[in-house]
């Protein structure tokens, strides 16, 4: 690969974005901080606050908005002034979508919600008829939030099956007929003049928990997403584990009893769950499981896909040893039942059960806007971002 040498204009957009990025995931910076923190020269750090100021990216915090810097406060003299991010000089759409169900947020660009709405699909599903309705919700979030499209700086998407987080192509999905091999980038930047960027919605969703969720604690964490399938992510130390620009842990695939080819997600998705509750029960919905079961009265229902969860999860433990594992599902009575498993099955691990949540799922989606936006990898997802 041919380098080119650095232009000025180059290293003066990496140094406001360096800047720009410390006041964002901070919250307030003083500009004595920010030439602490960067090493550039004083002259240089005031310049770049000047000209963000100008444009309008950042602008002095108010007395109550400065976040505390102790360093900076004890030191005798004038208190230093704080700037905060203008939340509405940029705002992301993020996007999660699954065979079952699709999900959209709208952030500004302090990082708080300002849209959100979600939707189950209903009968067959194709590639076009999901991406139409994906489509719709956009259009309604940008106009639902009263953005100014101009200033929409990307659409994060949070896609099913494996996928190619370069050219944002599902690699392979196919449960949703005609996914696999399309690129999802390509067709939504058709559509909006901003970029889009793609990702496994496993990987956006253990890394939203690892950096700022209930995993944030641990060094490493496996994460397992059962809805239509069975999805998987590995996150260790800030970074999603792929294969060259590729994620790859589809768990699903995995060959789930001893006896014979059938994979994991033929056993354990939602629908092949729901299947022997209805034998059993009669039940036709996990809603109404919810409603009707308890854990006790479920357990023995869903044993053997219960139980060929934990055996695979056990072995992937095994392979890459995390500190904790993720255990997430749409329903509060299922994630209990299979993260009771694993953990039995695991007692020198931390599993930590999770009920779905399509906000933080496109939180994460978001994520990968302000990543390549700041200029960092998309696989780090900006750790240590603004608490969401």
């Amino acid at each position: 690969m041919v380098r080119h040498p650095l232009r000025s204009n180059d290293i003066r957009e990496r140094n406001e974005k360096l800047v720009l990025n410390l006041i964002f995931m901070n919250g307030s910076m003083a500009q004595s901080k920010v030439v602490q923190e960067t090493g550039l020269k004083a002259p240089t750090v005031f310049r770049i606050f000047a000209k963000l100021e100008e444009e309008g990216m950042i602008r002095q915090c108010a007395e109550e908005e400065a976040v505390d810097d102790r360093a900076a406060t004890e030191r005798k003299g004038r208190r230093p002034s704080f700037y905060c991010i203008e939340p509405q000089s940029g705002y992301a759409v993020g996007v999660d979508f699954s065979r079952l169900a699709a999900a959209v947020i709208v952030v500004d660009f302090s990082n708080t919600v300002i849209y959100r709405h979600d939707t189950e699909f209903t009968g067959s599903q194709n590639r076009d008829s999901i991406l139409n309705t994906i489509q719709t919700m956009i259009d309604r979030a940008i106009t639902g939030s009263a953005i100014d499209p101009a200033a929409l700086i990307g659409i994060g998407i949070a896609a099913p099956g494996r996928v190619d987080t370069v050219d944002g192509r599902v690699v392979e999905y196919p449960r949703i007929p005609g996914l696999s091999g399309y690129s999802i980038k390509e067709h939504f930047e058709a559509v909006y003049d901003a970029p889009v960027y793609v990702h496994n919605n496993a990987s956006v969703i253990a890394a939203s928990a690892y950096h700022y969720g209930t995993a944030r604690e641990e060094s490493s964490l496996l994460a397992v997403l059962v809805r239509s399938g069975v999805g998987g992510a590995l996150v260790n130390h800030g970074e999603i584990f792929l294969n060259g620009t590729k994620t790859v842990l589809e768990i699903g695939r995995m060959t789930a009893t001893d006896t014979g080819p059938e994979s994991l997600e033929t056993i354990v998705s939602e629908p092949a769950m729901l299947a022997l509750v209805r034998d059993a029960t009669g039940l036709e919905s996990w809603e109404a499981v919810e409603r009707t079961l308890d854990r006790e009265t479920l357990e023995p229902i869903i044993a053997s896909a219960r139980d060929a969860l934990a055996r695979a999860v056990h072995n992937l433990y095994h392979v890459f040893h995390p500190e904790a594992i993720l255990l997430i599902s749409r329903f509060h009575i299922l994630t209990e039942v299979l993260g009771a498993a694993i953990r039995c099955d695991l007692p020198e691990c931390r599993v930590i059960p999770s009920v779905y949540d399509p906000v933080q799922a496109c939180y994460g989606a978001t994520d990968l806007v302000f990543a390549r936006f700041f200029l960092r990898s998309p696989d780090q997802l900006i750790a240590g971002s603004p608490e969401k």
